[in-house]
């Protein structure tokens, strides 16, 4: 796409879109810099219900999506037709005002993480329009702006999939730290089965004597760095499987305990504090374990989980008060299953008593 006069036959009217996209870009602009500071807020006094505001972000996304398809039609395909663009642009800069004034309204009262999930997708939206608007700017080729309004969509699809409510957008990183712990035990594991990339002896081109003479420099694991590597691994384990409790019995929507939108919130805060604990335990096996700095913090893990486990509600939801209701009538089962937080102070002393051992 270009906008000049041998595309144009109005020099008047590739003036109007010039300035029509950088007006788009400067409220892009706007936008991103409002999101990007921690305290802006849209302007509204009052608090606006999540379902509301929720399906008020989801349409302008999907109008965001369409106007940068209408876009690409009439100036990013050849030969451009900027009659087109003028009404597109305007009504696209009006929808990018709605994305981040919607994304602004949503508070700490609906949740942190759902207000920081809500606000990074509008802020990937806008990051991918800027660079396909300076394309048209600049005149760049189809190629280019199809790849850009493909970027687009992209964003748009991804923030569509905006969380229901504050315990699903917590469910979310909670589980990303899932993965960063499973990384972890798998570092740990190979520090106890450490593999050597094979090499073909029928070809010698003297690395061979190179990683042989370095191997020789290596420290050798001994048998009490074993010990000690084998006893984190064993409370990393049982970190995971401690986390999952909390998963099922607090964070999903059978949820057996009664919980609000600040205390998901909390939960989440309190368990990323152990995060980077674990990754100073990882480093700490590091051979020579030393192990006077191993149990002083697996000691600040240990306060770290007592912390979170203390956050977590014991309030047992309406629904499970029914069923342990149903359940004491019952004579016939004398021994009851435990209850989900009762699972999870089991799990915890686990934990607690595999970090004694070290």
């Amino acid at each position: 796409m270009s906008l000049n006069l041998n595309h144009h036959p109005s020099m008047a009217e590739d003036s109007k879109v010039r300035d029509a996209l950088q007006s788009t870009l400067n409220e892009i602009g706007k936008g991103l810099d409002a999101l990007q500071k921690d305290a802006a807020r849209s302007g509204l006094t009052e608090t606006i219900p999540l379902e509301i505001l929720r399906k008020d972000f989801i349409s302008v996304v999907s109008l965001i999506y369409n106007y940068s398809t209408r876009l690409w039609i009439a100036i990013g395909k050849q030969p451009p037709t900027p009659s087109a663009a003028l009404p597109t642009l305007k009504d696209l800069s009006q929808h990018v005002s709605t994305l981040y004034g919607c994304a602004l309204a949503f508070r700490d009262v609906h949740g942190k993480s759902f207000m920081s999930e809500a606000r990074r997708s509008a802020v990937d939206i806008l990051v991918a329009l800027q660079p396909l608007l300076q394309e048209y700017m600049a005149g760049k080729s189809s190629d280019n702006t199809m790849r850009k309004t493909a970027a687009i969509h992209e964003s748009c699809d991804k923030a569509r999939n905006l969380s229901l409510d504050a315990r699903e957008a917590v469910c979310k990183e909670w589980k990303v730290d899932n993965e960063t712990l499973k990384d972890a035990m798998k570092e740990v594991n190979e520090m106890l089965n450490p593999e050597r990339p094979g090499h073909d002896e029928e070809i010698s081109d003297g690395w061979d004597e190179l990683l042989d003479g370095e191997a020789a420099h290596e420290v050798e694991l001994t048998e009490k760095d074993r010990a000690a590597i084998k006893k984190v691994t064993v409370v990393l384990e049982r970190l995971v499987s401690y986390r999952k409790q909390i998963q099922k019995t607090v964070l999903s929507p059978a949820a057996q305990v009664e919980i609000d939108v600040t205390t998901y919130d909390q939960i989440l805060e309190l368990s990323r504090e152990f995060i980077p604990i674990v990754d100073d335990i990882v480093g700490c096996l590091d051979l020579p374990v030393e192990l006077d700095e191993l149990k002083q913090l697996v000691e600040a893990l240990g306060r770290s989980l007592r912390k979170l486990h203390n956050a977590i509600p014991r309030a047992p939801t309406n629904v499970s008060v029914q069923m342990d209701r149903l359940d004491l009538s019952d004579h016939s089962k004398p021994d009851q299953p435990l209850s989900g937080i009762d699972v999870l102070q089991s799990k915890l002393d686990d934990i607690l008593a595999s970090m004694q051992a070290i």
